[in-house]
C-alpha cells in the first residue's frame, strides 16, 4: 500500500512543493536549534547550580573563588561573580572598608553586575527568535497551502464538470499535506520555545538573587585580602 504522505507529496503542484520544501527546511533548523539549546541550557543550569552552591557554602574566601574549568563554556553565574569581584576591588581601593563605600558605589556595583548578567542571558536567548517565528509562521504556510489546494480542487471540479474523486482528490490532498507539515513544524518549535523561555526566566531570577546576595555579603564580609583577583593564589 502506498504511503499517503509520499503519495500526497508526489501529487502536489509547484506551489505546494515549494511550501513543503520551506517547511521541511524550517523543521530541520528548528530541531537542530532545539537539540543544541537543550544541551546548552542543561550544561548552563548545572554550572549555575554548582557555582551558587560553592559561593553559598564558602565560609572564607568567598570573593576569591576560581573557575573550576578552563573551558570557554557559558557560565553566567561565574561571569557575574567575576565582574562583581573586579568592581568591588576598584571601589575599595586604598584599604577602604565596606562602611566607607557610598550608597552610589554599591548601586554602581549592582548595575555593572546586572549588565553582565544581561549579556549572559542574551547569549542564551540567541536563536530562540527562530523557534518563535517557526511556531507562528508554520501554520500560516500550512493554511496558504490549504487555500491553494482548495483552489486546485475547484478548478478540477470545473474541468470535470462534477465533484468526482478524480476532480477533487489532487487539490484536497495538497491542501491536507501542507497543513500537516505546517503543524509538524509549529508544534515542536512552540513547545521548545516555551520551555526555553521558562528555563531562561528561572536563570534570570537566580542571577538577580545572586547579585543581591553578593552585595549583601560584601557589605558584611569584604576585607583587603579579597582584593586578589579570582583565579589567583
Amino acid at each position: 500500500m502506498t504511503n499517503p504522505f509520499l503519495q500526497s507529496i508526489r501529487d502536489s503542484g509547484p506551489v505546494g512543493l515549494g511550501i513543503l520544501v520551506i517547511l521541511f527546511v524550517a523543521s530541520i533548523v528548528s530541531w537542530s536549534m532545539i537539540i543544541y539549546k537543550i544541551t546548552l541550557f542543561r550544561q548552563t543550569r548545572d554550572k549555575i547550580d554548582a557555582f551558587l552552591s560553592r559561593f553559598t557554602g564558602a565560609r572564607k574566601g568567598a570573593f576569591r573563588l576560581t573557575h573550576p574549568s578552563l573551558a570557554p563554556d557559558a557560565d553566567p553565574a561565574y561571569e557575574v561573580y567575576r565582574q562583581g569581584c573586579h568592581e568591588l576591588a576598584v571601589i575599595t581601593a586604598g584599604e577602604k572598608s565596606p562602611e566607607e563605600i557610598s550608597p552610589g558605589e554599591w548601586e554602581s556595583l549592582a548595575g555593572k553586575m546586572q549588565r553582565t548578567a544581561d549579556e549572559q542571558t542574551r547569549f542564551l536567548e540567541k536563536g530562540l527568535i527562530f523557534l518563535a517565528t517557526a511556531a507562528s509562521t508554520g501554520p500560516l504556510l500550512g493554511i496558504l497551502g490549504t487555500v491553494y489546494g482548495v483552489l486546485i480542487t475547484f478548478q478540477g471540479m470545473g474541468r470535470y464538470g462534477s465533484a468526482s474523486i478524480d476532480a477533487v482528490a489532487p487539490g484536497i490532498s495538497e491542501a491536507l499535506i501542507t497543513t500537516v507539515f505546517g503543524l509538524i513544524v509549529a508544534i515542536p518549535a512552540l513547545i521548545g520555545y516555551n520551555l526555553f523561555q521558562n528555563s531562561l526566566k528561572r536563570m534570570i531570577f537566580e542571577l538577580d538573587n545572586f547579585i543581591a546576595d553578593f552585595i549583601d555579603r560584601a557589605r558584611r564580609e569584604y576585607h583587603p585580602e579579597a582584593k586578589k583577583k579570582p583565579g589567583t593564589k
